[in-house]
């Protein structure tokens, strides 16, 4: 049974130190699986209803062959309000903030947020907006990873494709690993006798270098989700099929999309949908180990021997330590080590729902497992909807975890009254062993992997020096040295053995033996003389030296 930490009282209960607790920094994400649900010679017509071939016209007017000064008035009085005009912005619903310009006369209009903004965000302008409308294009603002506000442009859907999504929830979760010496940073010897000073600057030297070294896995920043976002993009193979993400994404408020597939149900579903997720685990696992990669590159730590150390302006973390070589025969070395820390990222499945989207943005409805039949009752034709229930109830109830292993028991069947309803297990848990040490997530865990990344600290091996810089003589003199010291420790210890003897004798009050001890220490006379010793060491002796004439009795007078 483990222990706690620290056992407040007798009966109580205290914080147990463990290495299974998740980083705060646990990040959703949300995958996309397209079902195909035609089977041989049929068209999208033989599935789904006509409201699903709905296409809307009044919130999106062709915006091409209008003067750029009148699509212009318009943008700037549509963004002024907030980007509510849904014939400028369809792809706009900034749900829970307030976005708008505000006049100002130098340098022009500017936006101004409840929330934050990125960069990018804040150098939009209506002129460039008027431009990409007249071009085809629609704004998108959507919300980070971090909680920022940014945007990107999209093109305008042409056709429409209805279809059913699975929208699986993720998590990327962290936990604390191994810790452990990595690259040789410096090494330098010190000579026999020899001092140093030793500065070490860690890779925060600068603002910018930190914003390069930051990382999801342990330093949650705006610029490190920014970059995992990049890199998440950069693995998607068919870009174009991504971008619906963003059609998708109406919603400020909406998760982040990490990826966007397709199974093909004729094929088989079981395996159709296994394999887009491999493709997204894929995806996800590369773009984090390219992610972490970088950061660890950045994370440099420099160690400078030199007498003066000179800080430079800015944020800086600079150790000054002196050091010495007290050894007079062997130099010593130094190995300066850089630590790291490994973490263990595991990607796990938490939640599931499902979608219809047609390619239009004001199409989307998205329903939890429960309400799947009202979902299917509004766009799929009556013959079709079993097959399609049945389709995504097989695609949920094999799934393949990390190992490989088919897990049944993600979703189950629960019933109130007569009538029986699929719902997402939320009791579903996952565990992950590593060396002897188990940790365990929701959901199902379809990725686990490993990631080393460069930390601030330094370790410092000092390692002596086996060549011998001293000939016969001076070693002879240095074990001559040894022989005093020696002796002269024996001789303290002893003094000191003789003033706590007769402490005790003192404090016991005991006569015979303090009688006994005059005899064989009081060196009197008969005659009545009396001699007085110097128990304590002399000036000279406490300093090294040697006077034999300190130590000769010297008589006193018994009167």
């Amino acid at each position: 049974m483990a222990e706690p930490l620290v056992q407040l009282e007798p009966g109580g209960k205290a914080s147990l130190l463990r290495y299974d607790i998740p980083e705060p920094t646990s990040y959703p994400g949300r995958n996309f699986i397209e079902l195909d649900l035609l089977f041989a010679k049929e068209t999208p017509q033989d599935v789904f209803l006509a409201k699903a071939f709905e296409k809307p016209t009044k919130t999106r007017p062709p915006l091409r062959g209008i003067d750029l000064e009148s699509t212009k008035t318009a943008v700037l009085a549509a963004m002024k309000s907030g980007f509510s005009d849904p014939t400028i912005f369809p792809n706009v619903r900034l749900t829970g903030a307030v976005l708008g310009l505000k006049a100002r006369p130098n340098p022009g209009p500017t936006l101004e947020s409840s929330v934050p903004l990125t960069p990018q965000m804040e150098s939009l302008d209506p002129e460039s907006v008027a431009l990409a409308l007249q071009a085809g294009k629609r704004l998108s603002i959507y919300k980070t990873l971090y909680g920022s506000l940014s945007y990107c442009y999209i093109d305008e859907p042409t056709k429409v494709e209805p279809a059913i999504y699975l929208v699986e929830s993720y998590r990327l979760s962290s936990f604390l690993g191994d810790y452990g010496a990595g690259r040789i940073l410096e090494t330098f010897s010190l000579l026999p006798g020899e001092k140093t000073t030793i500065s070490i600057k860690t890779f925060r030297k600068t603002q910018t270098q930190s914003k390069e070294a930051s990382s999801i896995l342990d330093s949650f920043t705006e610029e490190s989700a920014q970059e995992f976002e990049r890199s998440v993009q950069e693995e998607q193979s068919d870009k174009q099929e991504y971008a619906k993400s963003f059609e998708y994404h109406a919603e400020a408020e909406a998760s982040a999309s990490w990826g966007w597939g397709s199974a093909k149900v004729s094929g088989g579903v079981k395996g159709s949908t296994n394999s887009a997720r491999e493709e997204f685990t894929k995806n996800v696992s590369s773009a984090t180990a390219k992610h972490s990669s970088r950061a660890s590159a950045k994370r440099d730590v420099t160690i400078n021997t030199s007498y003066e150390v000179t800080e430079e302006t800015g944020e800086e973390t600079s150790i000054v330590r002196e050091l010495e070589n007290i050894n007079l025969s062997r130099t010593l070395n130094f190995v300066f080590r850089q630590m790291n820390q490994e973490f263990v990222t595991l990607l796990h499945l938490v939640d599931v729902r499902v979608a219809f989207f047609n390619g239009f943005a004001e199409s989307r409805r998205e329903v939890s497992l429960p309400e799947l039949d009202s979902l299917l009752d509004g766009y799929v034709v009556e013959d079709k909807r079993q097959r399609v229930r049945d389709a995504i109830t097989d695609s949920l109830t094999s799934i393949f975890d990390f190992e490989g292993s088919i897990q049944t028991d993600f979703v189950r069947k629960r019933k109130v009254g007569k009538e029986e309803y699929s719902a997402v297990n939320t009791e579903k848990k996952s565990t992950f062993e590593d060396g002897g040490r188990e940790i365990t997530v929701p959901g199902i865990i379809v990725d686990a992997r490993k990631a080393v990344m460069r930390t601030e600290g330094v370790v410092v091996e000092a390692i002596l020096g086996q060549a011998d810089a001293l000939d016969d003589y001076a070693k002879r003199l240095q074990e001559l040295e040894v022989e005093r010291r020696d002796a002269e420790v024996d001789r303290r210890k002893a003094f000191a053995e003789r003033d706590a003897l007769l402490n005790r004798i003192v404090t016991d009050g005991d006569v015979e033996r303090a009688k006994l001890l005059e005899d064989l220490t009081c060196p009197c006379g008969h005659d009545g003389s009396a001699v007085h010793i110097d128990v304590e060491p002399s000036r000279g002796d406490s300093e090294g030296g040697s006077d034999d004439r300190s130590h000769q009795p010297t008589p006193t007078s018994n009167e």
